[in-house]
């Protein structure tokens, strides 16, 4: 086979073999997009449940305890995160049945501040991306010190609001006043890939308070 004849045949195979070699690839990094954007659900499904199960808990009352409640056991801080977003600070009595804070700690008489369990969440800064933020819990470690950890990033923004107990049947309508229902928005930004922008997550939860235990 003559020279010519050689780079005729590497110059025809290379051309056969592009095609499916970009679709592989195209096949791939969408795929991998995919699972990206899957884990970034899960993530954000976890944080929101984190929340939720800290709602449930606000103003537990234990029997071991028969003081008021000094304080409202949830405070929606509206504007109270980076860029303005909103926050949440949530307080209870130490469980008689065994409860976690926010980042898997047992809920115990040491990880308190005046005799309540403490959590907030709210969003800092990103640290691997200016243009998003980082939902952040806040909790109590054994020595009654406020301790803090990252639970999602990718944020774009956090939405916290009092809403009216109809709001499931009907439009959600935002209550200036506490109702014991509370709507937390999450919308999360995934990672562009290849310059190629993508889909945002927006998640909305409604979540009921339970009511404190009344006095015996």
């Amino acid at each position: 086979m003559s020279l010519l004849e050689c780079l005729a045949a590497f110059t025809l195979s290379t051309i056969l073999l592009i095609p499916p070699t970009w679709l592989l690839s195209r096949v791939n990094s969408h795929q991998a997009e995919l699972e990206s954007r899957l884990l970034l659900q899960q993530n954000t499904d976890r944080a929101l449940e984190l929340m939720s199960r800290a709602i449930h808990g606000a103003g537990y009352r234990s029997g071991r305890f028969q003081h008021a409640l000094a304080v409202d056991p949830i405070t929606i801080q509206k504007g109270g995160s980076a860029r303005g977003f909103d926050a949440m600070v949530l307080t209870q009595d130490i469980p008689d049945q065994l409860g976690y804070d926010c980042m898997g700690n047992p809920l115990m008489p040491e990880r308190t501040i005046k005799q309540k369990a403490y959590q907030r969440f709210y969003l800092e800064p990103s640290r691997q991306d200016s243009r998003t933020q980082t939902l952040m819990c806040q909790s109590v470690d054994r020595q009654g010190r406020l301790q803090q950890a990252e639970i999602l990033n990718h944020v774009q923004s956090l939405k916290i609001d009092w809403v009216q107990t109809n709001a499931l049947a009907n439009h959600p309508e935002v209550s200036r006043t506490p109702t014991g229902f509370v709507a937390i928005t999450l919308h999360v930004q995934p990672p562009a890939k290849q310059d190629r922008p993508s889909r945002p997550l927006q998640q909305t939860r409604y979540v009921t308070q339970r009511q404190p235990t009344p006095k015996p």
